[in-house]
């Protein structure tokens, strides 16, 4: 009853999410029904699954009716059933997220992107660079520096790049 209630709340606050749940409640029945029609093909009861899987009939019943089941469950059934999962995924599922990425994230990314450029597909790290190096190179700001420090720390740990360390100054190169 509370989720009901709750499930009310967001759909009358926020239709986007009401329709992302339809749809999925829609490819879960789908889901359901195309492991329901491969099990009577191979003329199987739901207690037969379950004793093929070591699911209760209740979860296989659920998961036929596009109930909520788990990843595992599924492919149990799959097994059992000799199916594929991505036959059963007839028809291409719209998988647009719900929210976009906030423009930090956006922008973190796009670093991210550059900066594996930079160090898998240039010379550019052959020399030793500072961070200011790096982010004057990438036209970024001098402001996140703090943040191109850590990054060029997790290149390091990779063991794509390595560091000399000259007084208080670190200069990044690529590994030999």
């Amino acid at each position: 009853m509370f989720i009901k209630f709750y499930l009310y709340n967001i759909c009358a606050n926020n239709d986007s999410i009401c329709d992302v749940l339809r749809i999925n409640r829609d490819i879960l029945i789908s889901i359901g029904a195309e492991l329901r029609a491969r099990r009577e093909a191979l003329s199987f009861s739901q207690n037969d699954i379950a004793n093929m899987t070591g699911l209760t009939v209740n979860t296989v019943s659920a998961l036929e009716k596009g109930k909520g089941s788990t990843l595992n469950n599924f492919l149990l059934i799959c097994r059992a059933l000799k199916i594929q999962p991505k036959d059963v995924f007839a028809n291409d599922i719209d998988l647009t997220p719900l929210y976009t990425l906030p423009p930090s994230t956006k922008r973190r990314i796009d670093i991210t992107k550059k900066l594996d450029e930079l160090v898998n597909n240039s010379d550019f790290f052959y020399t030793p660079k500072r961070v200011a190096e790096v982010i004057e190179k990438l036209e970024s700001d001098k402001s996140e520096s703090n943040k191109f420090s850590v990054y060029l720390t997790g290149y390091c740990k990779e063991g794509e790049l390595e560091y000399i360390k000259e007084g208080n100054i670190k200069r990044y190169v690529k590994k030999k």
